[in-house]
């Protein structure tokens, strides 16, 4: 059965990372932290590892609704 807690915690990750991307992208900074690129791949992202913050930021936003519709469905049918 899937339950809403590790959704909410993908989104809280992803919240995190796209503070730092966004960071990151206002210094111009280019070298994303193999911390941030295991973070991106656990909750989904694969193949982020060469890519600069520009390219990541909308990924991650893209990601960030896929994971809130699902919520949304699991919140719908009563699921906790």
């Amino acid at each position: 059965m899937v339950t809403e807690a590790p959704l909410v915690r993908q989104l809280s990750d992803l919240d995190l990372v796209l503070d730092y991307l966004e960071r990151m992208n206002l210094h111009a900074q280019t070298k994303v932290s193999p911390t941030v690129t295991e973070m991106l791949r656990t909750s989904g992202l694969i193949d982020t590892r060469e890519l600069k913050p520009t390219a990541l930021i909308p990924r991650v936003l893209l990601r960030q609704q896929l994971l809130r519709r699902e919520l949304a469905a699991l919140r719908r049918v009563g699921v906790t």
